[in-house]
């Protein structure tokens, strides 16, 4: 289980944003992939005061190290090795005292989970990691350095020794005595040196561009061939690959980080239902209400209500998770949104809020206690009430559910994306959208010309062309889909008309679509009815031909709505592009051919989490004495090192 820096457990130790919170692998792989971190135990470390530093304050060698997602916070004692690399600082130590220095470099390592996304962690981890280094070889001149990483701190650790490489580092080149990478994004970097199994594919973010410089042959790079977050073959997994790349680098003031981040780091779920009882308890208190205090529980209940509240709304998720094995952590989760979307959070929200706002600002005016009974507690505890009342639902669920559910509703964000992009990249691309816009230009005509039984014919054809649309639309954003997929770098093939598709989706009114058709093939029935009756009844002209006339204002209705959709104009892509794009798909190797594409992404999902792969790494053989990664990169840095 994956351990939260503050408290609680994230079900999963791969990954994070993508965990498998839905029973479809395929629909939740690439946003885990750039979360994943992990905590492993460890035997105790020598103190810092006895083994960082000679007498002269400075060691001969400076390691520096950088955990993996979760790790470590920004908060954490540097001098205390954590993690996956913990085991590696410790040989290290062993082998060399007080000669070498360890340093662990506190940063972020979170991913969409609390308000940032995975590359507004990773330039934390760059930031410090950087003054780190600068620092320590500015006051010790003669101090040879080691860099380690590992998956986030790798991509970190690697793009520093890439900088450092090409003469644009913290440090020169000719200081670093080693690199080591273990389960980089970027792995397949020119001038890095692979141990242990070949991999057929490289990092899910991509090499990068500019190699390891003059520090070639002083990386190495240590990848589980099972390991997608550095093993990925992107021309095999290319929607999987693509989205990897830019989930890697969306920086938080993008336009599609609000979509994506939820700011779960101040919630606490299996706590929020004694908050609620303590606030109101709290302002009861016969001996004066604390003011600081109900300020803290308000406080603590909006900060947990609030993220949750931006979670309700997608069905889908609800759906998805729902369906889980029951009592598991997203079958819990589920239970935690069907009870707020039977609660008023977003009152709820407005309530904890005002509370907290009449708190401090009675406590900026220098009142700390309010006597019982008096104007401020009545109206304090009125909200309180009300709180209570609009949350009632929700904190009368286990706390074992809450608490379980948890680390599943901090990363549904980026996990429905990804789930919601797959969705529509596969479904869209088997539409006869060529057909659709055929019958949206023959159907007014036929409605026009009082063609009964012609209008009856394409409404129904429409209307069936229309329902996997508009189920479509039901269970995802297309819109935000749409911002997703046009994001995506040189798409071909099945994602190039998914991405149109999905631009003139999200500007299309198709369940408007589907409904004119339905009404249409609705009244023309019933002309043919009056006039072709059942047996032993007499035909009724006048009646089909008021029937007939109500086509008319529907049809005008359906012209004006597929005007819109045949001529419109797209910032992104129009059905002109789209018709193109499908009409130039290559006979015999169609759109639907390439959806095994979607299905080997699935595949390789679920060959990722029942491997274990990322976590893995203490027990993956590299070398013939049957030495494991972990235990194989702390003998090279020591080697690297020299004798002490």
């Amino acid at each position: 289980m994956l351990v939260r820096p503050h408290g609680g457990e994230y079900p999963i130790d791969i990954g994070e944003v993508l965990m498998p919170v839905l029973p479809s692998s395929k629909r939740c792989v690439v946003a885990t992939l750039m979360a994943v971190g992990v905590t492993l135990g460890a035997t105790g470390v020598a103190s810092p005061a006895s083994v960082h530093t000679r007498s002269t304050g400075c060691a001969d060698t400076f390691n520096l190290f950088i955990p993996g997602t979760w790790e470590t916070n920004e908060a954490a004692d540097p001098a205390q090795p954590v993690g996956m690399l913990r085991p590696i600082a410790e040989a290290i130590q062993r082998e060399h005292g007080a000669g070498s220095a360890i340093y662990f470099t506190p940063y972020m390592a979170r991913a969409f989970d609390n308000g940032h996304t995975y590359a507004d962690s990773k330039n934390t981890a760059l930031t410090n990691a950087r003054k780190a280094l600068r620092d320590y070889g500015t006051r010790c001149a003669a101090a040879k350095f080691t860099i380690t990483g590992y998956s986030q701190g790798a991509d970190a650790a690697g793009d520093i020794a890439s900088d450092i490489g090409n003469g644009r580092g913290p440090i020169s080149a000719d200081r670093v005595l080693g690199v080591g990478l273990l389960s980089d994004p970027a792995a397949g970097t020119m001038g890095e040196t692979a141990v242990g199994p070949r991999t057929a594919g490289k990092g899910i973010a991509d090499p990068r561009p500019r190699g390891m410089g003059a520090l070639s042959g002083r990386v190495t790079s240590i990848c589980d061939p099972n390991d997608l977050y550095c093993s990925i073959q992107k021309n095999a997994n290319p929607l999987l690959g693509q989205l990897g790349s830019l989930l890697s680098k969306l920086p938080s003031d993008s336009r599609l980080a609000d979509a994506l981040t939820s700011d779960f780091s101040k919630a606490n779920l299996p706590g929020l239902a004694a908050a609620v009882r303590e606030l109101a308890a709290g302002l009861l208190d016969p001996r004066g209400v604390d003011l600081t205090k109900v300020r803290e529980r308000a406080d603590l209940v909006e900060q947990t209500i609030r993220p949750l509240a931006e979670l309700v709304g997608s069905g889908a998720a609800v759906k998805q998770l729902s369906s889980a094995p029951a009592g598991s952590a997203e079958s819990n989760a589920g239970k935690v949104l069907h009870g707020a979307a039977q609660s008023d959070l977003p009152g709820a929200v407005s309530a904890a809020n005002t509370i907290a706002g009449n708190a401090t600002d009675l406590l900026n005016n220098g009142v700390e206690t309010l006597p019982p009974g008096s104007p401020d507690v009545a109206r304090l505890s009125s909200l309180a009430d009300s709180l209570n009342g609009r949350v009632e639902v929700l904190i009368s669920l286990p706390a074992g559910v809450l608490e379980s559910a948890a680390g599943i509703l901090a990363l549904l964000k980026p996990s429905e994306m990804v789930n919601q992009a797959l969705d529509v990249v596969a479904k869209v691309t088997t539409l006869d959208f060529r057909g659709i816009l055929d019958n949206l230009a023959v159907l007014p005509q036929k409605v026009l010309a009082r063609d009964a039984a012609g209008a009856h014919a394409i409404a129904g054809t429409l209307n069936n062309q229309l329902r996997p649309l508009v189920d479509l639309l039901a269970a995802v954003d297309v819109k935000w889909v749409s911002q997703v997929l046009s994001m995506v770098p040189n798409s071909q093939g099945y994602l190039h008309i998914a991405r149109i598709a999905a631009s003139v989706l999200a500007t299309i009114d198709i369940p408007k679509l589907a409904e004119i058709a339905g009404r249409i093939q609705e009244v023309a029935w019933s002309v043919l009815e009056k006039l072709a009756p059942p047996p032993g009844q007499q035909p009724d002209p006048a009646g089909a031909a008021a029937a007939l006339s109500a086509l008319l204002p529907i049809g005008q209705d359906l012209a004006g709505v597929a005007m819109g959709m045949l001529t419109a104009e797209r910032e992104d892509a129009g059905l002109d592009d789209l018709t193109a794009a499908l009409a130039t798909s290559k006979q015999g190797q169609g759109v639907e051919i390439n959806l095994f594409d979607l299905i080997g992404d699935g595949l390789s999902a679920a060959m990722f989490f029942a491997s274990n792969a990322h976590v893995n790494y203490g027990a993956l053989i590299v070398d013939e004495t049957g030495r494991n990664a972990i235990g194989w990169l702390g003998d090279w840095l020591n080697s690297r090192i020299g004798p002490r």
